[in-house]
Formats: C-alpha cells, structure tokens, sequence
C-alpha cells in the first residue's frame, strides 16, 4: 500500500519540479537580461560622459584658437564657456612642447592642480588621434571622485600650437552608479562599479573604495580576465564565488575606452522565488508520502511479521549462529521458507564442524609436513606412494656445535627448553625465506629449497636463510645466557645440486624427504665447519648470484670422497 501510494505521488513530485526547472530557466533569463541592460546603461553614460567632456574641450579650444577676438574678449569667454560646461571645469592651456601656459578656472568651481608639464604619452596620441586620455588617478585628496585626463591638439591650420587638456570628474558616473544601485538593486553591497584597464575602482556606491582606486583582479567576475583584454564587444556572464557568496554576474566592456561595467547579484537572491517554490513542493510532497508511509505501515504490519522473522533468522545465519532453528504457523509459503531455512542452518553447522576437523588436522599436520604438502594431502593432490623424482635443490644443515657438554651443564628438560626455542627461531627463518624444514635430527636442523616447490633462486633463498640465523642468533644469546647461562654456536653447511625427493619409509609409516650426495655433501660441510661459520660448495656460490659476501677457501678433502671439493665461506 505505501508503495502505491508513492507510485502515485512521484508523479506529481517529478511534473512539479520540471515546472520549477522551466521556471528556474525563466528567472536566470530574466536576471541576465536585467544585468545586461543595466550595465549597458552605464557604459552609455560613460561614454557620453567622455564624448560630451571631448566636445565641449575641443568648444573652449577654439575659442581660444581665434585669431579675430582680443587676448583679453578670448580668456573671458572661454573662462565663460567653462562655467557653462556641464562636464569640465578647468582647461589648462600648454605649449606644443608641453609646457604648461595658462588655467582657465570655474570660478566658484575647485578644481585639481594641472601638473607643469604634459605626459609625452598623451600628447603623442592627441597629436596622432585629435584626442588622447590617461589612466584615472585621484588628483584631489579633498575629492575621493577619479579623474581622467582628456587632452585635444591646438592646431592654426596645419600647424600644431599647443594642447587643451581637462581631467574629467567621474563623479557624474559614480552618482549614476549609485541611483542604479538604489533602485535596481535595493542598495546591495557590490552589486554594481566600473573598473578601468587596470581592473581598478572608478566608480562604486561606496565613495571610499573609489577614493583608493581598489583593485579588484582577483575578485570573481574578473578572475581569469587579463587587464586591458576587455574591449567595446566584451561580454561575460555566469556564476562564480564572490567573498564566499554564489554570485551570478556580468561583465560588459565600454565602446570608447578599455573599461568594464560589472554588475551581480547573490544566487539567493536571483532565485529567491524558485528557493521558495521548491521547499513548498518538497513539504508537500514530504507530508504526502509520509501518510502514506504510515498508513502502508499501519495496514502491512500483521503481513510482515513473517518476513522479519525470517530476516532476523537470517542475520543469525549471517553471525555464524548455526544453532538456531526456528518454526512459523502461518500456513503459507512463508512456513515452508523457514523450514527449508531451518535445514540449511542444520547442514551449516555440519558443514561448520567440518571445516573445524579440518583446519586442526592441517595445524596438526603443519607440524610434520611442509604446508604445501598439507594443502595437497588434504586436497587429495599428493601422490602418497613411495618414491621420488629427481629436482634440483637446496640444501642447508646447521647444528648445535659443543652441544654434548652443554647437555651436561644444563638438566634435561632445560636443553628440550632451549632447543625448542632454537628451532622454532630456525623454522621461522627458513619458513620466511620460501624454504622447508625437512627434519631435526638431535641438535641439528636440515631445510631444503627448491621442493616440493620448484624455486628458480633457491640457492640465494637458502644463504639468504643463513645469514639471518647468524644475526637472530646474536640477540637470542643475549636472552638464552640469561634464562639458561649458555650461549648456543651454530655450524653451517650448504650445498646445491641433484637429489631424490619424495616419500621414504613403509606403506603405515613415511616421511617426506631429500636423499642423495647433494645431501651428504651439505652435512659434511656442517660437520668440518667452525663455529660461527657457513661453509658453502661451489655448485651453491654460482646460483646463489653477486648479492652476497663469499670468501674463497680452496680445496678441501671430505671424508668418503676421492676429490678435493672446492669450498666457499659465506661472510656475515
């Protein structure tokens, strides 16, 4: 029942928001287009603003370019014309080499100091354009508003007599900037300025930001934007962090000069009305399926009583709680589920006892047998007929030397104590470096490499194995001299070569093992060695490979052996 009753709602749920989605689209359509219009308004006003200031200059330079008025008629009406200039309110008057000649002042009207001297750069440009302008700059401190220089040529005829220049207030942009603000966006802190080619403050609704020309490169709508890349035709729109804030913004670029109108607004704002639309379709459909939920709930629960019998069942199952059994009278399939349940519980556990058996007779035969062979003896993989095959091996014997008269400081049961842990340090080094305990023969111990596993670097497997018997007996002395008061000595022997392995003995009784002059040879080597030592033949030093120390010893003459044997020591 709650499922169909959430069949039924998700419907409506998915039509209403693809409605939100539509008008989602609708919203940020809108905005943008808000965003660009208002920005195109103020590029409009800085570019008549520039183009108005350009016109009325060039106005007051001709008048003072007229020849046909006295000096005196032509300061006055051009000190006139200044005062009636809704944009300028000073013109300085300098030389064709930049030599400032003389201000034309609105006498009720402050105006900024003209610098002595004119920027090469402007009048390069005015020359070559008819009208150049600079970098704005805060020419008065009393005034936070940016100026902008604006210079004209002065040209009689052909020939070039000086320049007109005014540094343009853009006062007149900031106060639309900020009747923008105002109206179209409820006075919100950065919502609209304008920034030079530099990316720099120029107009902003707060005048003390303006005042110190703040750089805003790194801010979000122009993050990524070279300064001086924006032109008349740049437009970008899109959404970004501002200070922490997602903000959707636009970026406009000004026709007359390299300059941006950014305009933004926080997303909460832009999608306040689809915010709020989607939490009242996400309560309400919330509140829907929940009634729906608890009615389904309330009408099912006798139904499912069953199942989550059967689940609990299962999760005992799951826990390893093969014990359990369990019995439902409901008369119906679900009574036969937890009877076939029940039974596979019964076999688990039998199944479980098994696998127990089974691992303590691996653990068990794990203490007379290499593990490969356990695995493959309890797989039924091992064949368990005597005999053997051929391989070439490894083989290491290291003993006990003096081991008669420590038998006779020490009682009995402290020398099986000591041996004990000897080699249970011993077949953990042979166990970690790949090889196989084959027997311990009173104090000696005798591994293999290379059986029953094939290993391709068994001789470097089996010196590697020595060396570490030597440096683990050092710090077992240590302890054993303190438990015990005896220090232990190891001799070793190691040969490589060609020997017989498989199963010796009877048909009731047999053991796994290595058998041939390989073998004999490696225990002679341990039988002549000195304490401290690990004697090796020659076959073992060629196989082992250049990872190793080994001393050159010479021939040496075995017992039951006619030729001398070629011996190496390996250092440690």
């Amino acid at each position: 029942m709650a499922l169909c009753g959430g069949l039924s709602v998700l419907p409506l749920g998915v039509v209403a928001w693809l409605m939100i989605d539509v008008n989602e689209d609708t919203v940020a359509t809108a905005n943008q287009e808000l965003q660009l219009a208002v920005a195109e308004d103020v590029a409009r006003s800085v570019d008549d603003t520039f183009r108005l200031a350009q016109d009325e200059l060039e106005t007051v330079g001709r008048v003072l370019l007229d020849e046909s008025l006295p000096e005196d008629a032509t300061v006055s009406l051009a000190t006139s014309l200044v005062a009636g200039q809704e944009r300028i309110d000073h013109v300085a008057v300098y030389s064709a080499e930049g030599a400032l000649i003389d201000v034309v002042r609105h006498a009720g009207h402050p105006s900024p100091p003209s610098p002595e001297t004119l920027d090469a750069g402007l009048r390069t440009r005015a020359t070559a354009q008819g009208i150049a302008s600079g970098e704005a700059l805060i020419a008065d401190e009393a005034d936070h508003a940016p100026r902008v220089p604006l210079v004209v040529p002065l040209r009689v005829g052909e020939t070039l007599t000086g320049f007109a220049a005014t540094w343009l207030s853009l006062r007149p942009v900031e106060e639309r900037v900020a009747r923008l603000t105002e109206v179209r966006f409820e006075n919100r802190n950065d919502s609209l300025f304008v920034v030079d080619e530099r990316h720099r403050l120029v107009a902003h609704p707060d005048g003390t930001r303006v005042a110190s020309l703040e750089d805003m490169r790194a801010t979000g709508p122009l993050e990524g934007i070279e300064p001086g890349a924006i032109t008349g035709r740049f437009s970008q729109s899109g959404e970004y962090s501002y200070e922490g804030e997602s903000m959707v913004g636009t970026v406009v670029g000004m026709q007359t000069r390299p300059w941006a109108v950014v305009v933004q607004l926080p997303t909460s704002v832009v999608y306040a009305s689809i915010y709020e639309m989607r939490k009242i379709v996400l309560s309400t459909v919330g509140l829907v399926i929940f009634f729906v939920i608890v009615l389904g709930v309330w009408a099912s629960r006798q139904v499912t009583k069953p199942i989550a019998a059967l689940s609990a069942f299962a999760a005992d199952l799951a826990d390893r709680k093969f014990d359990r059994r369990m019995t439902l009278n409901t008369l119906d399939e679900f009574a036969v589920l937890g009877d076939v349940m029940s039974g596979a519980a019964a076999d688990l556990q039998e199944s479980e006892e098994r696998i127990r058996e089974e691992v303590a007779i691996r653990s068990d035969l794990g203490r007379y047998l290499p593990a490969e062979l356990v695995d493959k003896v309890v797989k039924r993989e091992q064949d368990m007929g005597l005999g053997g095959s051929r391989r070439e091996i490894t083989v290491l014997f290291a003993d006990v030397v003096g081991f008669t008269p420590l038998t006779d400081q020490l009682e009995a049961e402290r020398v099986v104590a000591l041996l004990n842990e000897l080699f249970t340090i011993l077949t953990e080094i042979v166990f970690r470096h790949g090889g196989t305990v084959d027997k311990f023969v009173g104090d000696c111990v005798m591994a293999i490499w290379g059986a029953p596993t094939e290993q391709e670097d068994h001789a470097a497997l089996a010196l590697a194995a020595a060396e570490d018997m030597m440096r683990w007996l050092e710090a077992g002395n240590d302890a054993w001299e303190e438990k015990f008061g005896v220090r232990i000595q190891l001799a070793i022997g190691i040969n490589s070569g060609d020997a017989i392995v498989g199963n010796v003995g009877s048909d009731v009784r047999m053991e796994f093992t290595a058998i041939g002059d390989t073998v004999n040879v490696a225990a002679r080597l341990e039988a002549i060695a000195r304490p401290g030592q690990i004697l090796l033949t020659k076959a073992t030093a060629e196989r082992a490979g250049e990872d190793f120390d080994l001393a050159e010893l010479g021939g040496r003459q075995l017992a039951g052996r006619d030729q001398p044997i070629l011996l190496w020591e390996l250092m440690t």
